[in-house]
């Protein structure tokens, strides 16, 4: 540590310098520790004949979940005040850092590694180093002035409770932290990729079949039974392909679209924005998405109007299919009418059921025209620590973005992510 600065950057190393050259008084303040910076603290244990000592610490588990310190760290701070009869003290919550040697003050604000590495350079500070007398009211503050009978500081009037550590490495045991590098490339993952269930239904028309209605039964007509065989099916074949417009002002141009075509043109929409890697699923480019919701809406908007030309196509051959089925059906209703024409004493001439069988044709023919909006299902879901982990998942996301020309400044962002830290934390270290 620069003695000459005042804004500084507290790496362990700047903090093991005051807790070594601390000669009278050492006060040491954080949520918790490193390991390297609890080692040398706790080699400090023993000069408490001549060296007047406080350490004030959180004892939440969830203090070491989100990075702030090592939970063998406690360890060896506790078996030290345990040899040396030093009553360790808690301050529930506490979220700032205070080391005080002699006359020298460092303030700094404790580094979560679940969220940054950090920087070693004073450029970038977290940490205000005070020098002289003004150490003193801190010292009052903490409780930590020599002698018995002073009054409680402002934090850490209570001792470490042995009972709360237990439950506190219990509940650590149960649900351990994450390691600092593996929490970090899971931060960048969940910032830069997620996973995508994407599908859209509804747009093909070839396949679109409805329920064939009670009353009619075998078909012989050889033009209907392409189009009924218990079921009903809109005479596509008949329409083809039809010319639709796609985009939207200086980027529209016109297309021959069919079934075929929106299937293409939603896969290369998957293609283009989605990555899918095999037994692991499909992720996104978070980054991705505004142009991926757009190129969706797009296709969603030639759906629309591909499924208007489509009903106009139809349309005109609904009196030919009025015709045939007309011709397939009355010569048995004649014989047998259904029951709702005679259920009430009627007899149904030849025109009156030729007239219903022509309502009934165009009913069908109705159905067959009501196309429902295509339906859109985008189920986004964040990467697991479990993939971040998978040399499989890792290696699959790269050799696929490669193949895919995404850019080299993306793909390092991902696969260097878990390298901006050490694994063996520090907290107070900002590399």
């Amino acid at each position: 540590m620069d003695d000459k600065r005042t804004f500084t950057v507290a790496t362990d190393a700047a903090v093991i310098s005051m807790i070594e050259s601390a000669k009278r008084r050492l006060v040491v303040i954080a949520p918790a520790l490193s390991l390297a910076v609890a080692t040398a603290l706790a080699a400090r244990f023993d000069d408490l004949e001549r060296l007047d000592l406080r350490v004030i610490l959180d004892a939440d588990a969830e203090v070491y979940r989100l990075g702030f310190g090592e939970r063998e760290a406690l360890d060896v701070i506790r078996d030290a005040a345990s040899r040396n009869l030093l009553d360790l003290r808690v301050q529930p919550g506490v979220r700032i850092g205070v080391i005080i040697s002699d006359e020298d003050t460092m303030v700094f604000a404790p580094i979560s590694k679940n969220i940054e590495a950090g920087s070693d350079t004073a450029e970038k500070p977290n940490a205000i180093v005070l020098r002289g007398t003004s150490a003193d009211s801190i010292v009052v503050a903490a409780g930590a002035q020599p002698g018995d009978n002073n009054p409680s500081g402002e934090i850490g009037n209570a001792a470490l409770d042995p009972a709360k550590v237990a439950a506190m490495q219990n509940d650590l045991e149960r649900n351990p932290p994450a390691r600092f590098d593996i929490t970090r490339r899971l931060q960048v993952f969940s910032s830069r990729v997620v996973y995508v269930e994407f599908e859209i239904s509804g747009f093909s028309l070839s396949r679109k079949q409805v329920p064939l209605p009670d009353d009619f039964s075998t078909v012989n007509d050889a033009n209907l039974q392409a189009q009924i065989s218990s079921r009903l099916r809109a005479p596509m074949a008949a329409v083809g392909a039809v010319e639709v417009v796609v985009g939207d002002g200086e980027d529209a141009k016109t297309a021959l679209v069919d079934d075929a075509w929106l299937r293409k043109e939603r896969k290369r929409i998957e293609d283009l924005y989605t990555f899918q890697i095999d037994n692991f699923g499909r992720v996104i480019l978070r980054e991705d998405r505004k142009d991926f919701d757009a190129a969706v809406k797009s296709f969603l908007k030639v759906v629309e109007r591909y499924h208007e030309k489509v009903r106009a196509g139809l349309d005109a051959h609904r009196s030919a299919f009025r015709e045939s089925f007309v011709a397939e059906f009355l010569p048995k209703w004649k014989e047998t009418p259904p029951d709702y024409m005679t259920r009430w004493g009627n007899r149904p001439d030849d025109d009156g059921l030729r007239t219903e069988l022509e309502n009934r044709a165009n009913e069908v023919f109705e159905t067959m025209l009501a196309f429902e909006p295509p339906a859109v299902r985008l189920v986004e879901k964040n990467v697991s620590p479990t993939n971040v982990e998978d040399p499989r998942f890792l290696s699959r996301l790269r050799t696929i973005m490669e193949r895919r020309r995404v850019p080299k400044g993306i793909i390092d962002s991902l696969f260097a992510s878990g390298e901006a830290a050490p694994e063996q934390g520090e907290l107070l270290k900002r590399s």
